[in-house]
């Protein structure tokens, strides 16, 4: 029987991966810190799963450990597959051996790698193409961030964060945008630059990006083996622009246009012009993979989004929640600009969970900039901590300095549940209003928490 155990199995990708194990016919076992619905549902499919990390949940008899990219070198799990000579696999290892047989369309970029990535599988599922996937978000429209089907192609999201993508070939990419991010990764933007560069070099047929992507990685595309295919909002030159862009509620229209003629008039249930973007990738892939723009845009139409991704929890007559992961500063600007531009006659209040310490400080002009539009109320909330050493006492500078630097408007700053709990409770008693919570931390569990109490 074969068998393999995962250490922080109650990630979005790493309970995909074991769930590709299982249709694979192996027997899982995992490991993580803390208890989530991933691991519940992982365990009502036989999975034997354990909370807190032991040498114990390793047996000798394991073909495969893998672990994820929050597990560190120390890890007495980690050891003790060392001890027993047991093969070892980092997510994007697995990633490579789990995709070896297919091939790879990925999505990577700073912002938007994980609403592209599931369009793309949305479209050639409905397209006939049975895609696999595995996605570090849960698609809507399928209830999951993974599928194992028989079709030729494997969609993945193209994870930067310790240079992942870069440990499997993918033979069509799509590059959304480059900015710095990842601090405790890459020194500086050169670094940055540099590893996209390597990423481009490893794809096998096609590059899915934009003008602005071409001219930083100062690439030539006439002396390139690659074909490569641009997209743009409103641009004559790329080769899949959207103009005559209208919204009705929370859709968006677009007129699509491909190499200067006129398809049609497409429809995409989300708002903003990055989501915009995002379709006219996804519509680039599925093209190049033989989909016409008569299956395409009945496909899109039917699109209903990725869970946190302007996810609306609650809605009713005097209130209405809306959960997103946004925590880059580019990605709140993105989604709050939105959120200011909603026609009602609600209040708007904006709570934001900031997400790394050293990202905060980082980029902080940023977020000070981003964070100052015209909303009735702001809330910071205390720093979401990942992977770093740092002190409560730091964390709470840093999250008071931010809350206080904001200009416009009221700004509130809160370190605890309960005290923004007894806030937001207030407010609603007294305002009828639309909260938009923000954050890639557990601000989402706080929110969904919050709006099942009534």
């Amino acid at each position: 029987m074969k068998r393999a155990h995962i250490i922080g199995i109650g990630g979005i990708a790493m309970s995909a991966i074991a769930q590709c194990l299982i249709q694979l016919g192996y027997t899982v076992t995992g490991s993580d810190l803390n208890h989530n619905h991933l691991i519940e549902e992982l365990r009502n499919q036989g999975v034997e799963i354990s909370i807190g990390h032991n040498e114990a949940n390793v047996s000798p008899e394991v073909k495969k450990v893998i672990f994820s990219d929050a597990i560190p070198a120390h890890n007495v799990e980690i050891l003790a597959a060392k001890k027993y000579n047991l093969e070892l696999l980092g997510r994007s290892d697995a990633l490579a051996w789990l995709t070896e047989e297919k091939e790879v369309i990925s999505a990577t970029g700073t912002h938007g790698k994980t609403t592209t990535s599931a369009m793309i599988a949305h479209l050639l599922e409905l397209g006939k193409k049975e895609p696999s996937f595995i996605i570090g978000g849960i698609l809507n429209n399928f209830d999951s961030n993974f599928r194992a089907n028989r079709g030729d192609y494997f969609v993945l999201e193209g994870d930067e964060y310790g240079k992942s993508f870069l440990k499997y070939s993918s033979d069509i990419g799509v590059i959304t945008n480059i900015e710095y991010d990842h601090p405790d990764i890459y020194a500086d933007m050169d670094e940055v630059l540099e590893t996209y560069h390597q990423y481009v070099d490893n794809l096998t047929k096609c590059l899915i990006t934009n003008q602005k992507v071409i001219d930083q990685l100062n690439l030539t595309p006439r002396k390139m083996d690659l074909d490569i295919i641009t997209v743009e909002i409103d641009d004559q030159e790329a080769d899949f622009t959207a103009i005559n862009i209208r919204e009705e509620e929370l859709s968006s229209y677009f007129t699509l246009r491909y190499k200067g003629e006129e398809v049609g008039e497409f429809k995409v249930n989300s708002l903003g012009d990055y989501n915009i973007k995002h379709a006219l990738e996804a519509i680039a892939v599925a093209n190049y993979c033989g989909i016409s723009f008569e299956e395409m845009k009945r496909a899109i139409a039917l699109w209903k989004g990725v869970k946190r991704r302007f996810e609306i929890l609650d809605e009713r007559e005097d209130r209405i929640v809306i959960s997103d992961y946004a925590h880059h500063p580019s990605e709140v600007d993105a989604v709050a600009e939105i959120f200011e531009r909603i026609k009602t006659d609600k209040k708007k209040v904006l709570i934001f969970q900031p997400h790394q310490y050293l990202r905060t400080k980082s980029l902080f002009k940023n977020y000070e900039n981003v964070l100052d539009k015209l909303l009735d109320e702001k809330v910071i909330f205390k720093i979401y901590k990942v992977r770093e050493k740092v002190s409560e006492e730091e964390l709470e500078s840093l999250g008071n300095k931010l809350s206080q630097s904001i200009s416009r408007g009221d700004t509130k700053y809160y370190n605890q549940t309960d005290k923004l709990t007894k806030w937001l409770n207030n407010y609603r008693k007294e305002n009828d209003a639309i909260f938009l919570f923000l954050g890639a931390g557990n601000i989402d569990d706080f929110a969904r928490k919050w709006v099942s109490k009534g």
